[in-house]
């Protein structure tokens, strides 16, 4: 099984205590993500963890299958044997990235906490995971590269993006079920509020403008961008 990476560095020692007090349900009922439950094939695993370190450390062009095979203690043919190409290898490393994001009793958490406290917790921990320096880097990778690769852009909106709404989708379409929410299109839902609560913060991150206060920032962004999905869809 996948164990999910600690963040390079810890956020939390900023947060007060009251903050924490009041999301320590939250995270503990989510530590389990979907990348621990998941049976994975250990050497798949060990490959895919080598093809996230060397991309990170060489970039998409400077990584060779040899190298990730090397990294990985595997043969070349291994790599191959599961994984057809880097291009393949990248949206994998980028896909598991994304699975230290979503808990996978999500339904639990949900029955929980109220409606809004649940999107906001749930929004804030998926900011501070696309905002970890090597998710940063990763995205950074993808646009270099899609210009004259536009499988390497395709494959981190497959494996980044689309595959954050989609498993995200169903929580819209429950609340939407329970007259807490008015939508009729989830998954465009779904990308409003992701530009909602990350823009333009995600951006200045991006271009290596972040603010001093980081957790702060974090906080102001996801607020305001709450604020505006539930004028947009909070069921009247």
């Amino acid at each position: 099984m996948f164990i999910r990476r600690q963040p390079l560095y810890d956020r939390s020692v900023q947060r007060t205590a009251s903050e924490q007090s009041r999301e320590g349900a939250f995270m503990s009922a989510s530590s389990q993500t979907i990348e621990q439950v998941e049976q994975v094939d250990e050497k798949a695993s060990a490959i895919v963890e080598a093809a996230r370190k060397t991309f990170l450390a060489r970039g998409f062009d400077g990584a060779s299958m040899d190298q990730i095979a090397l990294t990985a203690g595997v043969s070349k043919r291994t790599v191959y044997n599961r994984f057809r190409s880097k291009e393949e290898l990248f949206g994998a490393a980028i896909e598991e990235t994304c699975k230290t994001l979503v808990p996978v009793n999500v339904d639990v958490i949900e029955a929980s906490l109220p409606p809004k406290e649940f999107i906001r917790q749930l929004s804030r921990q998926f900011v501070e995971g696309i905002l970890e320096p090597e998710a940063i880097s990763l995205r950074r990778i993808a646009a270099f590269e899609a210009e004259r690769t536009p499988e390497i852009g395709q494959s981190y909106l497959a494996h980044g993006p689309a595959w954050m709404v989609d498993h995200c989708a169903p929580i819209l379409e429950r609340m939407a079920a329970k007259g807490i929410l008015t939508v009729s299109d989830p998954k465009a839902a779904l990308w409003q509020l992701g530009a909602l609560i990350t823009e333009p913060l995600y951006t200045k991150t991006l271009m290596g403008a972040a603010p001093e206060d980081l957790n702060a920032a974090i906080d102001a962004q996801v607020n305001s961008g709450l604020d505006a999905f539930w004028k947009l869809y909070a069921a009247s």
